[in-house]
């Protein structure tokens, strides 16, 4: 590519991303929107050090690629519940705050990422006005609503009502159905097909080991999505959906808390990329959130996954790192960098493996940009994450806001530094609670007293 004036040498450890050794004394340079040179800082060319570089990082910094979330949810906006997600708030609004949390997303050092599902088509709306540079945000593969049948995620209301427009997810009751959503969320501009293979709502009568759609169903959707070629994901919580969804040539399984050897296979054989987002899970069960609603549920999933994942890693099934940000429980800008530690610290990864998890793997997630992001090499994109420590000893660094040095996206250094003030919450946007429980009355003390729900 043609020579810049000064380019940017970024200098430390060198972490590529693609699970290779790092280097100790490394160099980055950068040229216009991409790498120009990786190696040793001792072989670096006078081409590039005799032009005036601007020179970044040093001794005691850590140079790797940006973050690639594989699971986000942009139009979801930090929703408490199923309900805030499908009815508060009108589209219009939803897209605004969607592209107002993508700047916090890319200032967490995520350079691109994967949305799994949307409410009406505000994903692919903010992915393509971040593309036409209107706003800041990782560069993103999106999915529209996931289909779903009453047996699955999303299926939240009651039968009688009728489907609230606004739901992340669309019902379909036939083979016809699923093939007319199929072929308009094409037109509609998806990078990918999400299915709901399972429910995991605690309170839902719907059993973990269920599944929503039938063998024939989900090679029909497999089938209609590569041949319009797109790629097709499914939220799969219970072995069946599983098994189910990688037999029929699924691309990307999400959580698959539950696989077991012959969903292991299945995905080995299909080519399947597994995404855990164990992150919700850690973070509903933590007794700092206070949340005593199903912590016995996600408790025993949580564990179960760590070990039926790590089993499907060593098998040889890749796992890609997500948040699963955009629900109140992993607000966007807070977590991106916490699927790694767990990685490393529940399911035994190590944190190379871990920070591959999370960038080269989830790059893949990505099919227009999968070749030329989520590793450092010469021609890439310049998407650059500077921190301050080394995540290979300790991969907490990655998570923690103060080691983040510098966040570039396509060349571009990203503001970290200014400070977004907090926006204001309308009641619109919330469920329009009473009281978080009940007001009894306590007649020793002749007074009320609250019982919170």
């Amino acid at each position: 590519m043609p020579e810049t004036a000064n380019p940017t040498i970024l200098l430390g450890q060198v972490i590529a991303g693609s699970g290779a050794a790092p280097l100790a004394d490394g160099a980055v340079v950068v040229e216009g929107d991409q790498i120009a040179w990786v190696g040793a800082e001792r072989d670096l060319p006078d081409g590039y050090t005799s032009r005036a570089p601007r020179r970044m990082g040093g001794p005691g910094h850590t140079v790797m690629p940006g973050l690639v979330d594989a699971h986000i949810h942009i139009a979801f906006g930090e929703a408490r519940s199923e309900e805030e997600v499908a009815l508060y708030s009108s589209v219009e609004y939803r897209a605004l705050k969607a592209a107002w949390f993508a700047r916090k997303v890319l200032r967490a050092g995520v350079t691109s990422a994967f949305d799994a599902a949307t409410t009406f088509n505000v994903a692919a709306a903010v992915r393509d006005a971040i593309e036409a540079g209107m706003y800041e945000g990782p560069r993103m593969a999106v999915c529209g609503p996931q289909l779903t049948t009453y047996q699955g995620l999303e299926a939240s209301f009651p039968a009688w009502a009728p489907w609230p427009p606004g739901q992340a997810g669309v019902l379909v009751q036939s083979r016809d159905e699923i093939s007319a959503v199929v072929r308009k969320q094409v037109k509609d501009g998806v990078d990918c097909i999400k299915v709901s293979g399972s429910s995991d709502v605690p309170h839902n009568t719907n059993p973990i080991d269920g599944v929503a759609f039938s063998q024939a169903e989900f090679d029909l959707i497999a089938e209609e999505a590569h041949r319009l070629n797109r790629k097709c994901a499914v939220h799969a919580r219970s072995r069946d959906a599983v098994l189910y969804a990688a037999r029929a040539g699924f691309d990307y399984i999400m959580h698959a808390s539950y696989i077991d050897d012959a969903g292991i296979e299945a995905c080995l054989k299909a080519g399947s990329i597994v995404v855990p987002t164990l992150t919700l899970l850690a973070n509903a069960i933590d007794p700092n959130a206070k949340r005593k609603a199903a912590v016995a549920y996600y408790s025993r999933e949580y564990e179960a996954a760590a070990t039926n994942l790590r089993r499907a890693f060593d098998a040889g099934v890749p796992l890609a790192a997500g948040s699963e940000s955009g629900w109140s429980t992993v607000p966007f800008g807070e977590w991106h960098g916490l699927e790694m530690q767990i990685f490393v610290e529940h399911l035994g990864l190590t944190p190379a493996q871990a920070i591959a998890a999370g960038t080269s793997v989830g790059a893949r997630l990505l099919p227009r940009f999968q070749d030329s992001v989520g590793v450092l090499a010469a021609g890439k994109f310049a998407d650059i994450l500077l921190l301050d420590g080394d995540p290979l000893s300790d991969i907490t660094v990655v998570q923690q806001p103060s080691r983040r040095k510098a966040v570039i996206k396509a060349g571009e250094v990203v503001d970290i530094t200014s400070v977004i003030p907090p926006r204001k919450i309308y009641g619109y946007e919330k469920s329009q609670n009473y009281l978080q429980g009940r007001f009894l009355y306590d007649e020793a003390r002749r007074a009320g007293v609250f019982e919170p729900s």
